[in-house]
């Protein structure tokens, strides 16, 4: 039986291409379940561990609308632990560069779920109701 964990070559990490939202570079179907027992999903969801991160479309479009920079996004297939589809959410991955609205945590190049705003980001967020998640302002004076 083949490590689900490998490329078909049985060499190849499928993790790194999941880290790097290289998704598309997969020769075979991935999908992602939210890692929650609740019923009601926020505006990014936690898939147990993994730096991908997965943002409801209301949540982009709030970041869209406000031209929000630092991000990029890309389709993914987000499932419930049935196997059944939920629709609304796409990839996000943040940006390592110091110069754009939203960053990745402490400077890192590869992603990770934790990622660090400005207030901008946080109102235009709050202003068009994508507020179903845990959010504020980066201050880098509280980790002098």
């Amino acid at each position: 039986m083949s490590d689900p964990w490998l490329m078909p070559d049985g060499k190849t990490k499928v993790d790194p291409f999941v880290e790097e939202c290289r998704l598309d570079e997969i020769p075979f179907a991935v999908w992602f379940a939210p890692y929650t027992h609740g019923k009601q999903l926020g505006d990014m969801l936690w898939t147990g561990g993994s730096g991908l991160k997965i943002a409801s479309r209301r949540m982009i479009e709030a970041l869209q609308d406000a031209n929000i920079t630092g991000y990029r996004i890309f389709d993914v297939d987000v499932r419930d632990h049935a196997g059944n589809p939920i629709e609304g959410y796409v990839g996000f991955a943040t940006d390592p560069g110091p110069t754009t609205d939203i960053q990745n945590i402490f400077d890192q190049d590869g992603q990770n779920f934790a990622f660090i705003t400005n207030k901008r980001v946080v109102e235009a967020l709050r202003n068009h109701g994508a507020d179903k998640l845990d959010i504020q302002p980066y201050n880098p004076s509280e980790f002098d």
